[in-house]
């Protein structure tokens, strides 16, 4: 079990970290989604917030919702004067999906330092994100009536498989001026 705040390894029965005596979670926590939440205001609302949890889907269907609001902000204001606009909805956009992927990293028991992973060209960023795919190990077996958070892997890579796609063709349709 990694510290969240100092990153250091601690043996799984830990409560506090022995480095720096920040509790561990351990168990049941409140701190991460529940299911019923509002992803899109959590993910907001805790912009600069690095601690607590965020679950896989919360996660995802927050980046993903937030990407496609990208793309048509992108496609109303390309080449006018409001790609001002753009650039500070890109801003708190990454500074949000930065700390939401800490918090996703630490749903997984593991240390929110392997964000600096996305400094390593292509390798890192392919392996921060097949860790941000992945369940924690406490909702694998958890049984809930939600057509989200009970989708299966398959569909839900299905999903993601969908909007890189959608994002490849909008691209080429970009360069060839559509």
């Amino acid at each position: 079990m990694f510290c969240t705040k100092c990153g250091l390894k601690n043996p799984v029965d830990a409560i506090f970290c022995y480095k720096c005596g920040n509790k561990l979670f351990v168990g049941e926590n409140t701190d991460f989604i529940e299911s019923g939440d509002n992803f899109l205001i959590d993910f907001w609302t805790n912009i600069i917030n690095f601690d607590g949890k965020m679950n896989k889907h919360s996660f995802w269907a927050a980046v993903l919702t937030l990407s496609i609001v990208n793309i048509i902000i992108v496609a109303l204001l390309y080449d006018t004067n409001g790609m001002l606009l753009w650039y500070l909805y890109d801003l708190f956009f990454i500074i949000a999906t930065l700390s939401a992927s800490v918090r996703r990293l630490h749903d997984m028991n593991r240390s929110g330092a392997y964000i600096l992973l996305n400094l390593i060209p292509f390798v890192g960023q392919v392996v921060l994100l097949v860790m941000l795919l992945q369940e924690n190990e406490m909702n694998k077996n958890k049984k809930i009536d939600d057509p989200i958070n009970s989708m299966d892997n398959n569909s839900f890579y299905l999903l993601i498989g969908i909007f890189v796609v959608i994002c490849i063709i909008a691209c080429i349709l970009s360069k060839l001026n559509f």
